[in-house]
């Protein structure tokens, strides 16, 4: 039989499933120290069982203790030993010790488990802890809804994270989208020409970024629930915040992540080519860096489009628009400033390029005028426009093109 110096037992009461000492109990121990059995602990010393058999050795003043050492892995296992060996000698847990107990690990414990620990009835268990396992499993719902509207997650791989079969991850996510619906409150706006006074995504400071309002209202007309959308341009994460608002899921990347967002966006430098692995979206929102506008905003890489040529960045955009016709995604949207550029303020409509690399296999469903709510030209450029009698453009062009599947 070990021994260990009293002094060296370490006492945890967040492990010790007792509210209060029974004094009278350790003085009763304390007259018959040397008949009493040891005290159980582990590896290190912690006091697993015997509390009032040890405080009973202080009281006497003996400096060793008898103690049998039982080897624990875990925060999870010593408190479920402390617990299983009290409720079945010695001086029993009471009730309300128990229940406090079941409360406690209810998380972590099956009611079964729980039964067996503390030698009550499966029913008692669900009595004490009905509050704390419906607060459980709407935890849990919320966890699986937010890992599938992360587009590379399946029903199949969530159900396997949390140890439930798939199709109760496919009702998990039904309900929810249902009382979404039932209570879905989102106005949009009824013209095709959006206006905001301010930005309104607080989490999105990036050049040029796509106003939340905005997001919301393009998944509002052209997408459902649970669509996918994917956005190879994900900046600050508007299309993160607005498919978890609209319950859409999202495949988001872009060449550099936000810091904070690594959970929601990949990163990806989309002039490679589409992610692998990549589900077919329903929707790719295609918001590029605004070329000239927008050199140097965002790196220093010369594969970010900002900082390409003309004719690069034409190049690239034709690659991604042939991926994803070669996909048959069954819309593509995309947000788009034209440029005025050089010193004769040359005037650049995107848009119209755009179209004709679609080469007919989309045809334009909607397009909404985006009009700036402050300024975008700095004073010399408003002096060469008013010099060359040109007339500055101050909007995005959002337009949304549609699989022509006729």
């Amino acid at each position: 039989m070990e021994t260990r110096k009293v002094n060296e037992i370490e006492y945890r009461e967040d492990l010790y499933p007792r509210f209060e000492a029974n004094q009278a109990l350790i003085q009763r121990y304390a007259y018959s120290i040397e008949y009493l059995p040891p005290i159980k602990i582990n590896q290190n010393n912690i006091l697993i069982d015997g509390f009032h058999r040890w405080k009973a050795h202080q009281l006497e003043g003996v400096s060793e203790i008898k103690v049998e050492v039982i080897q624990t892995a875990s925060e999870k296992e010593l408190k479920k030993l402390a617990y299983q060996l009290n409720s079945n000698h010695g001086l029993q847990l009471s009730n309300d010790e128990k229940r406090k107990y079941a409360i406690e690990m209810i998380g972590e414990l099956s009611v079964q488990a729980l039964s067996d620990i503390l030698s009550v009835s499966e029913s008692i268990i669900k009595m004490w802890t009905e509050s704390q396992r419906k607060s459980l499993e709407e935890e849990r719902n919320r966890k699986i809804l937010e890992l599938y509207l992360r587009a590379w997650n399946t029903q199949q791989s969530i159900a396997d994270m949390f140890g439930i079969d798939q199709a109760t991850v496919a009702r998990i996510v039904m309900q929810i989208v249902q009382m979404h619906e039932m209570h879905k409150d989102f106005e949009p706006p009824i013209y095709n020409i959006w206006n905001l006074n301010k930005q309104d995504n607080v989490t999105d400071s990036h050049f040029g970024s796509f106003p939340l309002y905005f997001m919301k209202s393009l998944l509002y007309y052209h997408t459902e629930p649970m669509d996918i959308i994917f956005d190879p341009f994900a900046g600050g994460g508007t299309t993160v915040d607005a498919s978890k608002q609209m319950l859409r899921r999202y495949y988001c990347t872009d060449l550099t992540v936000k810091p904070g967002r690594e959970k929601d966006i990949m990163q990806h430098d989309i002039t490679k080519g589409l992610p692998d692995g990549m589900p077919k979206p329903d929707l790719a929102f295609l918001d590029p860096p605004y070329w000239k506008q927008a050199e140097g905003k965002y790196s220093d890489s010369a594969s970010d489009l900002a900082n390409m040529s003309l004719d690069d960045f034409y190049g690239a955009m034709d690659k991604l628009f042939n991926e994803l016709t070669g996909r048959s995604v069954k819309r593509i949207a995309l947000v788009i400033q034209p440029t005025q550029y050089k010193n004769d303020m040359i005037f650049e409509d995107h848009i119209f390029k755009f179209d004709k690399m679609l080469d007919g296999k989309y045809e334009i469903e909607m397009r909404y005028i985006l009009p700036y709510s402050t300024q975008q030209y700095n004073g010399t450029q408003v002096e060469i426009a008013k010099e060359n009698n040109i007339c500055l453009s101050i909007n995005r062009d959002l337009v949304i093109w549609r699989l022509n599947e006729r």
